[in-house]
């Protein structure tokens, strides 16, 4: 057995016990107590073996009075200084490092028949511990590994469960099919690594198209914008909403669904000039670029980035829901829908509208959507409003 020169643990001082256990040992975790004691947990490669313990030090760093848990099959097996060979000037730094070759081996599994799989998820994990390219996190139970800030995609992440792999969360659009894909094409966590940052990639363009959009446009819904949302509502003019979605990321523009929102006349107009339009796609240009030149647009209206502005938005009455009397629902929802009546001060939430005319003997139902005359000055609702529903 080796002793370790100088104690570099003393050197360094008890507040650094946490950083150095880190660095050197990556599966365990150390944690100093109000009470001067140190606990560390976590799992440590004995000769080859990964074995899971659990370390209570009293009097830190000296190791008088500790005591180690160590996992055995499904039982923890307690060590001491009674049962353990530990040299009396040993420090916490010189117990780790022998603890190899002071443990008992473990014991042999003689019960299966077949010969368990080879690789060691642990290794896996410490083999891809990449910092420079981005955060891997696990949680406390060492059941659960998250991938996050990617070095090209930092709003980025995914979630699995270990050791199975199983997909847990990610920060892709629901419509990709993610849970499938690794399931078939990934074995390792290297493989299940390769293939997400490999689907990230080929979404890049999908990305792409909503990124001048977001930036350039007020956009309304959905909100906060996240990763996983496919479709941006934006005003096109006054009262006149666009809902530009995407239902398959991987083939953004055969794919592409455009929904215009707002009064009768209005849709009716812009729907036509939509369809000439979409005859002269430029496959050179963005999505952005594309509709501004369909609608003979310099610019779509303009977001405002301050804090005041959002805040205004939360406290302007004007902008309130008529129904409700709430600005932006828990869904990130705003209130877009008007009647056709331009005098009339109609504005209130598509959910709220569908709720309010489900009470009415003259409302209409049709597939699950309501529509009726406005609550107020009872002219007519555009049937459009019914895509700010949820498809």
């Amino acid at each position: 057995m080796i002793k370790m020169e100088g104690n570099q643990i003393m050197d360094r001082g008890d507040q650094d016990v946490e950083r150095f256990v880190a660095e050197k040992y990556p599966g365990l975790v150390a944690e100093l107590q109000p009470s001067g004691s140190c606990i560390i947990q976590g799992v440590m490669c004995c000769e080859g073996t990964w074995r899971r313990l659990k370390l209570y030090l009293p009097h830190h760093p000296a190791l008088h009075g500790f005591q180690l848990y160590v996992q055995e099959r499904l039982m923890y097996k307690i060590y001491t200084s009674d049962n353990l060979k530990v040299q009396d000037d040993w420090l916490l730094e010189d117990l780790l490092a022998n603890l190899a070759q002071i443990l008992p081996a473990p014991e042999a599994l003689t019960h299966f028949k077949d010969p368990l799989p080879e690789g060691n998820i642990y290794s896996d994990i410490l083999a891809l511990h990449k910092p420079n390219e981005y955060l891997m996190q696990m949680d406390e139970a060492c059941t659960r590994l998250r991938f996050s800030e990617f070095s090209d995609y930092e709003h980025h992440y995914l979630e699995l469960e270990i050791p199975s792999l199983r997909l847990l969360d990610h920060s892709l659009p629901e419509c990709v099919p993610l849970g499938e894909m690794l399931t078939k094409s990934a074995g390792t966590l290297e493989e299940a690594l390769i293939l997400f940052l490999k689907v990230l990639e080929e979404l890049r363009p999908f990305y792409d198209h909503f990124t001048d959009i977001d930036e350039l446009c007020h956009v309304l819904q959905p909100s906060p914008i996240t990763t996983k949302h496919n479709s941006r509502v934006f005003p096109l003019k006054d009262r006149v909403y666009l809902k530009v979605t995407i239902g398959d990321p991987f083939a953004c523009i055969a794919s592409m669904a455009l929904k215009i929102i707002g009064p009768t006349e209005e849709v009716a107009h812009l729907r036509h000039v939509l369809s000439d339009g979409l005859g002269n796609w430029d496959a050179e240009l963005d999505m952005h670029k594309n509709l501004l030149r369909i609608f003979d647009l310099c610019f779509f209206p303009m977001p405002d980035w301050s804090n005041e502005s959002k805040q205004d938005e939360e406290d302007n009455e004007e902008l309130r829901c008529n129904i409700c009397f709430v600005y932006r629902l828990d869904g990130g929802e705003v209130p877009l829908v008007s009647c056709d009546n331009a005098r009339c001060v109609l504005k209130c939430h598509a959910a709220c509208l569908k709720e309010w005319f489900t009470t009415l003997m003259d409302g209409k139902t049709f597939l699950e959507v309501s529509f009726g005359l406005c609550p107020f000055c009872k002219a007519k609702l555009s049937t459009s409003f019914a895509a700010l529903l949820n498809d």
